[in-house]
């Protein structure tokens, strides 16, 4: 790529939490101070029955100042790359969406002209797994977001036979710590916002048991607020076969609670981490929002540390209490996060490499440098279902989903 040559990013989405962190990465890239000049950015979501609805894409792009995106089939996704011809493409989807997305993208160009493939996921991504590489092993580059994360994927990349650039970054919607994150920490909280999340805790007693230690909350003078990621029905990135909104109505009576105990909200996560705010949530990537802006944060030990409840890597810090505990935690000025776990983890310090690794990548695309690419799907048969409702219109896609 020659000097002053503007690199073209496209991000391809297909759901809500994988398109807010597309147009956030988009963001950071195009305001970051080099490479110089900054890239032109743009978004697509890949129709799918996880497509956000018209709230979730006004909540994700909130603040980004990039353009809502188009809702593009897989074909119309490869035409658009064979007429825009962008340098880099980032893949921002679940798996098999993702793999979809990046064979139209390889299929659209010549070998030797196809553009660079960078893919991450859209929160904490510990601990690497199988599917989460396996789906991935086409790309050049990865994107971390924690220096816990790299040797896992590097690992978990090379036993999938793939060696992609892993790039270190912060998760580019939490807020940088400043001035104001420091006047914030021991301001009295007179709010508690729940991040609620579609699969953990997974079974309806625990669920209503979060609610119910949520009420109690209430009870103790505080505004408790569940921040939801859609509303009961609503599409997201995850099914949520229990939405709390519908538990709550359901469960509050018989909980011994009046209906106004808990409030719900969508929208940006922005709105609800006010000054006088603490942020609830079991694994959450919207607890590191509030640490980062000097929020007291509370990540909900209830369930257990494990896996499938996707709170190990909040393990060693520090935050980690019981809802019974968290009204004298938070009078007594909420958890400190341990210094060592900032570092290692989500909070870290280092400037991004991304906007560097993005510019390499696009000088080597538009030089026709990248490595041939053959794509085989990771799993046929779920590539070809997530093909089949990806072209089909919603409403039989939607009906092949059931």
């Amino acid at each position: 790529m020659t000097a002053g040559t503007t690199p073209r990013v496209l991000a391809v989405a297909d759901s809500d939490s994988y398109l807010k962190w597309a147009v956030w990465t988009l963001a950071r890239l195009r305001d970051a101070a080099s490479p110089s000049p900054a890239p032109r950015v743009s978004a697509v979501v890949v129709r799918s029955p996880l497509a956000p609805s018209g709230d979730q894409v006004a909540a994700a792009v909130d603040g980004t100042g990039v353009a809502p995106p188009a809702v593009v089939t897989p074909g119309a996704l490869r035409r658009l790359v064979r007429r825009t011809r962008p340098d880099v493409v980032l893949v921002a989807a679940t798996g098999p969406v993702a793999e979809l997305a990046a064979g139209q993208v390889l299929r659209a160009l010549p070998p030797g002209r196809r553009p660079a493939l960078v893919t991450g996921l859209p929160g904490m991504a510990l601990p690497a797994t199988p599917q989460g590489t396996g789906w991935r092993r086409w790309c050049d580059a990865f994107v971390v977001h924690a220096h816990a994360e790299a040797a896992p994927y590097a690992e978990e990349f090379a036993r999938r036979g793939a060696r992609p650039d892993l790039v270190l970054t912060r998760l580019p919607f939490l807020d940088a710590l400043d001035a104001g994150a420091a006047d914030r920490a021991g301001a009295p909280v007179r709010r508690v916002v729940l991040a609620a999340q579609a699969k953990v805790p997974a079974t309806r007693p625990e669920r209503v048991a979060l609610l119910d230690g949520l009420a109690r909350l209430a009870g103790e003078g505080y505004e408790v607020v569940v921040k939801l990621r859609a509303r009961a029905g609503e599409p997201q990135t995850h099914h949520e076969e229990h939405p709390l909104d519908a538990l709550w109505a359901a469960e509050h009576a018989t909980l011994g609670h009046a209906p106004g105990a808990v409030g719900f909200a969508t929208g940006p996560m922005s709105d609800q981490l006010t000054p006088d705010a603490a942020l609830l949530t079991v694994s959450s990537t919207a607890g590191l929002e509030a640490l980062a802006r000097g929020l007291p944060t509370v990540f909900v030990a209830d369930f257990g540390v494990s896996p499938e409840l996707l709170n190990e890597p909040f393990a060693a810090s520090g935050c980690l209490r019981r809802l019974d505990d968290v009204a004298s935690t938070l009078r007594a000025g909420g958890p400190v996060p341990a210094p060592a776990w900032r570092a290692d983890h989500y909070l870290h310090p280092q400037a991004s490499g991304l906007p560097a690794a993005v510019a390499d990548l696009a000088r080597r695309a538009r030089e026709g440098d990248l490595p041939a690419v053959r794509l085989r799907p990771w799993s046929r048969p779920r590539y070809v279902y997530t093909a089949a409702r990806s072209a089909l219109p919603a409403p039989l896609a939607r009906a092949l989903r059931r």
